[in-house]
């Protein structure tokens, strides 16, 4: 039987013909390929480029990782010259979320204190009456409203004569972040001289305000409403701040109203200093002056000079001992009189009073504490009947014992005895008294941390 040869030619042109057909979709496949790259932009044609050379190699992270990082020094080198910043900024006009505390932060503190004298009560002036009462119940909110500013609120509430008044303690905003280590605050404050007048009573180491404090600014702190300009100096061997402020000036201490109009406003400086000498053992000292006027007169006008100085060491919050004391000097300054027939000038004398106190702390337990205070204060302007200068002074002794619950809670017990001399009086001219305090303080949420 002979072989199909036509079957076998038909065959055989059925794949030429197949192969031809693969042929020239391939080179018109290709053709399209090339005129979608030709259309395509350079900056995409790189992008396809580098992906592939990445696909191929795989060796171009470290360049890129290299990169990333030249870039974090760039933005790190934007944030050099401020202060309290944790996370570098992107660029000036960008903002960086992760700079910001978007939680905020707030609290609730209650102080109560009983006091009793043995002799007889003194009156809500020396915040003696002889009975329990809630001091102060404080509620404050404070955070991070963005990266440039944070913001504090704190009200309060102050029993007396069985009512309590409810006033704003705090309420300012600040920019810690600005250039050169400065620091800019405004708003309503305690304003920052001294060592206790920024830390609220129910925070401080004893129970009752020291009597050169309570004398010169109240058995609270000076609180007002104005700015305050801090400056953090570049050294290496110690720690130095700068605060300027100046305050409306119409209120003085506690006080429940807006105060009495003034001429001039309120100015204060406080350079404070801070070294640590090593084994747990650091020290901050500073001195501040003040000028306010405490009346409407122009001429009439308070000039304070204060130090101030704490000493501390402490282990792990196990063990502690903290030596704190400020001294202050005050001078009030009166207006001349003028002699109506002779057109006399005649200078009117100074009240001149200065005081101090002395603290020491000793922590020998994680839950205790014992504590020693003496207090001093005098009048140098006081004259006797014969108006020659008199003899006059109040010292106090205070001894304390304190129980700590927790960071967010104590139980304080105290005893002073207090001599009170005064030649200027015709009688009584020297007394003595003993009070005894008791003190809980209770703390419910986020408290912020004070300063050193």
């Amino acid at each position: 039987m002979k072989p199909n040869h036509r079957f076998s030619k038909v065959k055989l042109g059925g794949v030429i013909l197949s192969l031809l057909f693969s042929a020239l979709l391939f080179a018109e496949t290709t053709e399209w390929e090339k005129e979608l790259e030709n259309k395509l932009p350079a900056n995409k044609k790189a992008t396809v480029v580098s992906q592939s050379k990445t696909d191929t190699t795989g060796s171009d992270w470290e360049a890129d990782l290299e990169k990333d990082l030249q870039d974090q020094e760039k933005r790190e080198k934007g944030t050099e010259g401020s202060r309290g910043i944790s996370s570098p900024v992107q660029s000036n006009q960008q903002v960086n979320r992760s700079a910001q505390n978007l939680m905020m932060d707030a609290y609730a503190a209650l102080d109560i204190v009983g006091a009793w004298d043995r002799n007889k009560p003194r009156g809500t002036g020396e915040r003696i009456d002889n009975q329990l009462d809630i001091r102060t119940a404080e509620f404050g909110f404070n955070g991070a409203v963005d990266q440039w500013m944070r913001g504090t609120f704190v009200g309060a509430a102050h029993g007396e004569n069985g009512k309590y008044n409810f006033e704003v303690h705090e309420a300012w905003v600040q920019f810690p972040f600005l250039p050169f280590n400065t620091s800019l605050k405004a708003g309503q404050m305690f304003i920052d001289v001294g060592r206790l007048n920024k830390i609220h009573a129910h925070d401080r180491a004893f129970t009752m305000t020291p009597i050169v404090h309570e004398k010169f600014i109240g058995w609270e702190s000076a609180i007002d409403t104005g700015a305050e300009f801090s400056i953090l100096f570049p050294w290496k061997l110690i720690t130095q701040e700068l605060v300027l402020g100046a305050t409306n000036g119409r209120k003085w201490g506690h006080s429940h109203d807006a105060g009495v109009q003034k001429n001039n406003p309120l100015m204060y400086a406080h350079l404070k200093h801070f070294y640590y000498f090593g084994n747990n053992w650091g020290t901050q000292f500073g001195f501040s002056g003040i000028r306010f006027e405490p009346t409407t007169e122009r001429k009439n006008q308070r000039l304070l000079y204060g130090a101030d100085a704490v000493l501390r060491w402490n282990r792990s919050n196990l063990s502690e001992i903290m030596l704190m004391g400020e001294a202050w000097y005050q001078q009030e300054v009166f207006p001349s009189s003028m002699d109506p027939v002779t057109f006399q000038k005649t200078k009117a004398p100074t009240k001149d009073q200065w005081g101090a106190y002395g603290f020491i702390d000793f922590k020998f337990h994680q839950l205790w504490s014992v504590g020693f205070r003496y207090d001093y204060f005098t009048d140098k302007s006081l004259v006797d009947k014969n108006g020659d200068p008199a003899k006059n002074a109040i010292e106090a002794q205070s001894f304390q014992m304190t129980f700590h619950s927790s960071e967010f809670g104590k139980v304080r017990g105290s005893i002073e005895r207090r001599y009170i001399q005064d030649y200027s009086r015709t009688s009584q001219e020297e007394t003595r008294e003993y009070r005894f305090y008791i003190q809980t303080v209770a703390v419910l949420g986020s408290h912020p941390a004070h300063s050193y």
